[in-house]
């Protein structure tokens, strides 16, 4: 589907005055004004990101009491079970809290991840059960979950077991009445950064527990170590979930990932090596979000997440390359199954008739995994631009995934017509439903009418945002460096999205990438020629011919490779010239030469 570009707003006296005053070229002051960075020490500390910045843990609502209730554990003897999510976020939480424990000198402490699919997403009325008849009187500690556990936490108290819920999810109606409640966000609260994820809210709790066996403001050396070590994993985990990459997000992940790179854990060693990421010279957020976390989330979605928290947790490397390798074919399998569910329901999509007829995607079939159909529903609401929910079909039930579209709340639409539901929940931009087979077609025509009844036409397009038209030439590989300061990109500060147009297409473009998927080609504009690939567009990209003339939206990069480094153009959108132009605004040509 083609996008419509808008090119950002832009001022060209604040791009000029921000440029001469921080030293930058106008290119990238450009930049940081479209992400509300106007003043020049303001830019400079967004650039730098210094570790000085974090919050202290005494300012998380919580922090303080949960770390007390898990000394007073550690001193004693208690068992501490730490209760994790089956994601990313709560596997690496998991990791930071249970590693931290055991680091201070806990004797018995153990970790627990549900089965995504035989116990689901959150704390398990069984589970506690179990957990209580093995260890009775133990602590439980949670981890990116447990903020909605209302009957659970009343359950603990029943069976005689502490709970503590450590969380980052949309607290509800009511709260939980657990022991200690930490969440950045609890009521009253003014902590700094409201959108830690769930392993940046279990590294707060960590940090106050070594401090409490420091001198009470900072943790002991071997502790400390351990902080900045565990950062990579926060990192990981603010990556994979999707939290914006603002306030001490930002230096939590500058930092995590520059301690990978430099200094990488056993575990993650052996994750670097099975996916490839040992062998690049940069370690950033697309690595993370395509190589690492995949592999760690596959686990989750097909066999058990237990197996990825002890490989990011042991000391031995035989072991740790043990368990990496079986993620490694575990998301290979995920891959080949989501490829497989993802090409079925494209043919579904096609056999219903002309997508721009419909406001919504509802697709059920049976044999899908449900441990992979949230990707695939990610995967289409991407491709079609309308709200997507894949089901996985059984004889009696359909349980799916939802995937939003920016400015449609998905979580309400949902609400709207849940009478043929049996349980549904998320937030806004994504959900989960559970209901009858026999009512899906049900369903699905209430949930069309209700997007029909919210979503104009313009709703229904995608747009790119870009942040200047720029000169092919005016991208040198100094440019690229120093907008690449703007790192870690992700939700928040997206990835700069340059536009140039005027260009001619050199030679003939080819289709590469062990699938065929990926396009690459050679373009021009007046005397400079560029390469640039297409991600996963090798089948539209057949519009390209050697000649054509097009205009381009794409993000700069550096290819490295035999040591040769030159610039890249990594393509989002095209338009052939004599088409439709794509702009819905004026482009704003920028310089991207360092002001003088």
């Amino acid at each position: 589907m083609n996008a419509r570009w808008r090119i950002r707003p832009h001022d060209e006296s604040r791009i000029r005055e921000l440029s001469s005053r921080s030293g930058l070229s106008p290119l990238v002051a450009q930049v940081l004004l479209n992400r509300g960075v106007a003043d020049p020490a303001h830019a400079v500390a967004f650039l730098d990101a210094r570790m000085g910045s974090l919050h202290d843990p005494e300012l998380m609502p919580g922090a303080v009491q949960a770390a007390d209730r898990i000394v007073e554990a550690i001193r004693s003897g208690r068992k501490i079970v730490i209760y994790g999510d089956y994601d990313v976020d709560g596997v690496c939480g998991t990791s930071i809290l249970w590693t931290c424990v055991k680091l201070a000198g806990a004797r018995d402490a153990d970790y627990y991840i549900p089965h995504r699919i035989e116990e689901g997403y959150g704390v398990s009325s069984d589970a506690l059960k179990r957990l209580a008849a093995e260890y009775p009187g133990a602590l439980i500690v949670t981890v990116d979950c447990g903020i909605s556990a209302v009957r659970e936490a009343d359950l603990a108290r029943e069976l005689g077991v502490e709970l503590v819920v450590t969380d980052h999810h949309t607290i509800g109606a009511e709260l939980p009445r657990a022991a200690v409640l930490v969440h950045p966000r609890l009521p009253g609260s003014s902590y700094p950064c409201g959108e830690l994820c769930g392993a940046g809210v279990a590294f707060k709790v960590a940090w106050q527990v070594c401090k409490t066996f420091g001198d009470g403001k900072r943790a002991s050396p071997h502790l400390r170590d351990f902080l900045v070590r565990s950062m990579g994993l926060v990192a990981l985990a603010t990556i994979a979930d999707v939290v914006p990459l603002a306030d001490e997000n930002r230096v939590m992940v500058r930092h995590g990932l520059a301690g990978i790179a430099a200094e990488p854990t056993i575990g993650l060693r052996a994750l670097m090596e099975v996916s490839g990421a040992n062998a690049r010279r940069k370690l950033n957020t697309g690595t993370v979000a395509f190589g690492l976390a995949p592999r760690i989330n596959a686990a989750g979605r097909l066999q058990g997440a237990m197996m990825a928290v002890e490989m990011l947790t042991t000391d031995d490397e035989i072991r740790a390359r043990q368990l990496a390798s079986e993620l490694d074919r575990c998301n290979a399998r995920r891959q080949e199954i989501e490829r497989k569910i993802h090409e079925e329901a494209r043919a579904m999509i096609d056999a219903a008739g002309p997508i721009a007829d419909r406001r919504s995607i509802v697709l059920a079939g049976a044999g899908w995994h449900p441990g992979v159909i949230g990707i695939v529903a990610g995967r289409l609401a991407e491709t079609y631009h309308r709200p997507t929910i894949v089901l996985a079909r059984g004889d009696e039930l359909a349980q799916g995934s939802a995937r939003s579209i920016p400015g449609f709340d998905l979580y309400a639409a949902i609400k709207d017509c849940a009478a043929p539901l049996l349980a549904f929940g998320g937030h806004a931009a994504a959900a989960g439903l559970k209901l009858a087979a026999v009512d899906v077609e049900h369903f699905a025509g209430l949930f069309e009418e209700r997007c029909r009844s919210a979503l104009a036409p313009e709703h229904l397009e995608r747009v790119l945002h870009i942040d200047a038209e720029v000169l092919l030439g005016s991208l040198s590989l100094r440019v690229i460096e120093e907008l690449d300061r703007l790192e870690p990109y992700g939700m928040g500060n997206a990835k700069p999205l340059l536009a140039a147009s005027r260009l001619q297409i050199v030679g003939q473009p080819r289709v590469v990438g062990e699938h065929k998927n990926h396009l690459q080609l050679r373009i021009r504009q007046d005397s400079v020629v560029m390469k640039a690939i297409g991600w996963n567009m090798a089948e539209r990209g057949q519009a390209l011919q050697p000649g054509c003339h097009c205009s381009l939206a794409f993000h700069p990069s550096i290819n490295e490779w035999n040591n040769h480094r030159e610039v890249q153009l990594e393509i989002r959108d095209f338009a052939i010239e004599g088409q439709s132009a794509p702009a819905a605004s004026q482009p704003a040509m920028a310089s991207a030469t360092p002001s003088a």
